[in-house]
């Protein structure tokens, strides 16, 4: 037997012990000859996932054959988080609300009618700033000479501004705005005087009551009176061609030239080079960002009128920002006004589409079913909550031509995981990232009675298999913590952190991901700090576990040494028994072994790549068998970690470059990483040399060289690293002969054999660089 060269360690792996079975799961002395299954780390291959793992060669990890989807999922939802350029959310109130689709507020009469007029100032500012969308030569021409049109467009598109201006020329001063919710069939000859323009905004989309006959009638009513009637709508589809040609689609107008019309009025007659200097400042990336990638009309205005200010030195330019990003939160706040108010039918419908908003808010860039799906079970929730709950939604009101452009929202090309698979398929998410977070704070700061079935729908999300899922139901309660810590905590992560039981393990996860985003807001990172030191001194086995896998992620990473402390006591729960007793559960001990192994492997894959290889370099050589243990478990997960364990998880490294080419992200991670930093490679090999020697380097051996054989034969390139790699695990002729003998047995492994001609060319890449033939060589 060699001496380990990190310390003078004898040979044998770390964790081994002289009892039939190692702890840890390793083989028994003697086990593991040629054809010999190696059994699965943990309790001897019978525990959750275990069998499975053995079967595909690979150790078990916390997530499955799903850790490459959990990635996305993580990494999609580190932003829903309050701190930083959301910090807004937490004690700002807007003092003002946008509602509808105008530019402008128009003040009603006080005639008494179901109408009130449109001021001339403000029919002056429409004259002066409208931006004519596409389309409006024909929309103009059909109210001309039909005397009734009908706007279909989004709310917040401008229908109603375009109604105005449109009117504007056909009856200069004489136009008036119907109550909202009026209906078209109870319009009469009273309602309408002679040479005036009406508009009218209907709920919902076209199509029902707003039908061909029911708008012939308001042309013939309007011919009688010598009036003009523009109706506003959502669009469904087909209500131009089965609408009798009344119908014309409302774009919404390009907001950048909205923004230079209103910036124009706004420093009228002041200095052109002001105007223009207010014009370029607009369009830089630092106000774009704050005025967000899709912009309402309205939102644009007020940009223009926060600009104003700013020229006039009336406001800050970090003022402007601060104020243009409260227009986000100005749109969620129209979106639930009018709950309150909803009562029947109408109250269901609107709680079924803010049930789909807050499931898209949580759900962010996942495929459209899974928003629906998740958004369907909490609709239902809130549903149980009303007092009529015999109106049953539509089948069809989850269509999402309708649900996503009333929700500023959209599908685009993405992709998501299917194991190590990535494909192709349509993501929904808001078209403005900020959108979720700001949606998901004032839900649950504003809507209390609301969160009972929002907990009950969040603990049924955490139980979940697919990770898209349940993780993010994890960051999303991890942002409900950083709200109300003391509610959230006690309400749904402590019960996940002490689950026992069925999909404990997974339950347990969801808490750890919830405190890592919790800790994001630094008004409550001390407070998980403190607990989760406290479940490592203190609490039960589930607490410990689900503190170890906490550490694991950006949380573990803020101290990055004080976390690699917590995890050593974690990781070694057998110090804290009696000699004996801690055999008694040794399945248990080897579960929180291998958690805190995996929390280390982790934080290598989210960037702390150095900072982890010297740690493991010095436990490797600890004195205590059960430090060693620690680290040869970390190791093994290592070695099965890919390339794009580091990609999704490159803005945790704090990285804005692709930390391993999209070529290698089916790589194993080791190789990549040191075939692109090349200074890694002896510390790399370093520590697999030390794996591979002593009484489980069977089983490193076939994780290691397997998958890692597999991948390389999948890709040339691949493969010249791995052949490139081989000589430095070679550093003496002990070293040599071992490598050789473990070649040679995976060579006739019985349920996954390494290939002849791949098994030579590690061969030979050992035997150039033995030290024998070194040396006869030189």
């Amino acid at each position: 037997m060699s001496s380990d060269d990190s310390g003078g360690t004898p040979a044998a792996a770390p964790g081994t012990a002289d009892t039939s079975r190692p702890a840890g799961g390793g083989p028994a002395p003697g086990a593991g000859r040629s054809g010999d299954r190696a059994p699965s780390p943990g309790k001897g291959g019978e525990h959750e996932g275990g069998k499975q793992a053995a079967e595909h060669g690979e150790p078990e990890v916390p997530y499955g054959p799903d850790r490459r989807a959990f990635g996305e999922a993580y990494d999609q939802g580190r932003n829903l988080t309050t701190d930083g350029p959301m910090a807004f959310i937490r004690d700002t109130e807007v003092d003002r609300m946008h509602i509808g689709d105008r530019h402008y507020h128009f003040a009603t009469g006080g005639t008494g009618r179901r109408w009130g007029s449109v001021r001339d100032e403000e029919r002056t500012q429409v004259r002066a700033r409208y931006v004519r969308v596409a389309g409006f030569e024909d929309m103009r021409s059909t109210l001309g000479d039909r005397r009734v049109l009908l706007l279909c467009g989004e709310p917040g598109s401008g229908r109603f501004t375009t109604a105005v201006r449109l009117l504007d020329e056909l009856v200069p001063g004489q136009i008036c705005r119907f109550e909202a919710g009026q209906a078209l069939a109870s319009l009469t000859e009273g309602d309408f005087e002679r040479g005036h323009g009406y508009v009218l905004e209907v709920a919902g989309e076209v199509g029902g009551p707003t039908g061909e006959a029911e708008l012939d009638k308001l042309r013939d009513l309007t011919d009688r009176c010598g009036s003009w009637l523009v109706v506003t709508a959502e669009p469904d589809g087909l209500a131009g061609r089965r609408l009798g040609g009344y119908a014309a689609p409302h774009p919404a107008p390009d907001h950048r030239q909205v923004l230079r019309s209103h910036l124009a009025q706004e420093v009228r007659g002041g200095d052109r080079d002001v105007r223009d200097l207010l014009g370029e400042l607009a369009g830089t990336p630092r106000l774009q960002k704050a005025l967000g990638p899709a912009p309402r009309p309205a939102e644009a205005a007020e940009m223009a009128r926060l600009l104003a200010r700013h020229g006039r030195r009336e406001i800050t330019l970090e003022e402007v920002e601060n104020e243009a990003a409260l227009l986000v939160r100005e749109q969620v706040l129209e979106w639930f006004a009018s709950l309150p108010g909803l009562r029947g039918a109408a109250l269901r419908d609107a709680l079924d589409l803010a049930a789909f908003r807050i499931s898209l808010a949580v759900l962010n860039r996942s495929p459209y079913h899974m928003v629906t799906e998740a958004g369907r079970d909490l609709a239902e929730r809130f549903g149980k909550g009303l007092k009529d709950a015999s109106t049953s939604p539509s089948p069809f009101t989850d269509d999402q031509r309708n649900r996503l452009p009333g929700s500023r929202a959209e599908i685009t090309d993405g992709r998501l995981s299917f194991g190590r698979i990535s494909l192709p398929t349509g993501l929904a998410h808001y078209s403005d990232d900020r959108l979720p977070v700001v949606l998901l704070s004032h839900v649950w700061k504003n809507h209390h009675n609301l969160r009972a079935a929002m907990v009950g729908w969040l603990k049924a999300l955490s139980k979940d298999a697919r990770p898209m899922i349940w993780v993010r139901a994890a960051q999303a309660t991890g942002l409900f913590c950083s709200l109300d810590f003391h509610f959230t905590f006690q309400s749904m992560i402590r019960p996940g952190a002490t689950a026992n039981g069925g999909k404990c393990k997974q339950r347990r996860l969801f808490a750890a991901v919830a405190l890592d985003q919790a800790a994001r807001d630094d008004r409550v990172a001390e407070a998980v700090d403190e607990r989760l030191k406290y479940w490592r001194r203190h609490g039960s086995y589930a607490e410990r576990w689900t503190a170890a896998a906490a550490l694991g992620y950006d949380l573990g990473r803020r101290s990055i040494e004080v976390t690699f402390e917590e995890l050593r006591v974690l990781g070694t729960p057998s110090e804290r028994h009696l000699a004996l007793d801690w055999l008694a559960d040794l399945s248990l001990v080897s579960d929180l072994v291998q958690t805190s192994g995996y929390s280390v492997a982790n934080l290598f894959a989210f960037g702390e790549v150095e900072p982890v290889l010297a740690k493991l370099a010095e436990w490797a050589v600890d004195e205590r068998q059960s430090v060693r243990n620690l680290a040869w478990w970390a190791m093994l997960f290592m070695i099965s970690m890919h390339g794009y364990d580091l990609n999704h998880l490159r803005m945790s490294a704090g990285r804005s470059k692709r930390p391993t080419a999209r070529t290698r992200e089916r790589w194993p991670l080791l190789l990549a990483l040191q075939d692109e930093q090349p200074h890694l490679t002896a510390r790399i090999a370093h520590l697999l040399r030390w794996g591979l020697r002593g009484r489980r380097a069977d089983y490193v051996a076939k994780y290691l060289f397997g998958p890692w054989m597999r991948a390389a034969g999948q890709e040339d390139e691949c493969m010249r690293a791995l052949v490139a790699f081989v000589p430095h695990l070679v550093h003496d002729e002990f070293d040599a002969r071992r490598l050789c003998h473990l070649i040679n047995r995976l060579r006739h492994d019985w349920s996954d054999p390494l290939a002849d001609n791949a098994a030579g060319l590690l061969e030979s890449a050992v035997r150039l660089h033995r030290p024998d033939t070194r040396e006869e060589a030189s």
